[in-house]
């Protein structure tokens, strides 16, 4: 889980799907730090990721995220739901 900062200093805890480089030239999709798939292309893997949030954030009402790690190791959040 993430704890992304809200309005008038609260924080929100929001689940996170991870896409990350696997070092073999392929991104897999990792759900706390366990990896559930791997694509070929970066594209393919944040595709996955997106529908999983949106997937999880509609059946649980969890605020979920896409995390992505560069390949020069930042990380950054490309998507959010709720």
């Amino acid at each position: 889980m993430d704890m992304t900062h809200a309005a008038k200093g609260l924080f929100l805890e929001r689940t996170l799907i991870a896409v990350e480089p696997d070092g073999q030239h392929h991104w897999q999709v990792c759900i706390h730090q366990c990896p559930v798939a791997r694509h070929a292309t970066r594209a393919a893997a944040l595709e996955q990721a997106k529908q999983m949030a949106r997937s999880c954030h509609a059946s649980f009402g969890v605020p979920t995220g896409v995390g992505l790690q560069m390949r020069c190791g930042d990380r950054v959040l490309v998507g959010a739901c709720g």
